[in-house]
């Protein structure tokens, strides 16, 4: 099943970890409610990632063919998995985060749920503001080494 999250939703942690998600978000879940979710910490960013099953087990399929056993390969999964729990979403559509994963990345009441695609970054408020603030030259910039536009002042060479 091929599932592409949208939309950016500003969502309210309570004392116990539940995130109530947002009606659009969960229409978009609904197909995949009954099977679980993952949650994690982000390997490259302070954010939790949760993933539908199928997404975590394509994503667990791909660092087995990738990695080996090496203490290298070994290490690498053991910081890629931190913070690893298998979590649902209950009747009313709260997402409950185990409070020690929450704790990995420090997020406190107000909560920013972001689209990567397949799965969704779970971010503490301040922390993603920080990180998607950036200034238009900041932001040509990257799309430029991302290659995602022409280099700056319209020189493709």
């Amino acid at each position: 099943m091929e599932i592409y999250f949208s939309g950016v939703y500003n969502c309210k942690a309570d004392a116990k970890g539940r995130v109530m998600l947002p009606v659009s978000l969960r229409n978009q879940m609904a197909p995949m409610l009954g099977n679980g979710f993952f949650i994690k910490k982000s390997y490259y960013d302070e954010c939790l990632e949760l993933y539908p099953k199928h997404e975590w087990e394509s994503e667990v399929k791909k660092l087995n063919e990738r990695l080996g056993d090496s203490r290298k390969d070994r290490e690498f999964k053991r910081k890629f998995t931190s913070g690893l729990r298998q979590v649902e979403i209950d009747a009313t559509g709260r997402l409950l985060i185990p409070k020690d994963v929450i704790g990995l990345v420090d997020i406190k009441k107000d909560v920013v749920l972001s689209p990567m695609d397949r799965h969704l970054e779970i971010w503490d408020k301040a922390t993603y503001d920080g990180d998607v603030e950036s200034s238009p030259e900041e932001r040509e910039q990257l799309a430029y080494e991302v290659k995602y536009a022409e280099k700056p002042g319209g020189d493709v060479s």
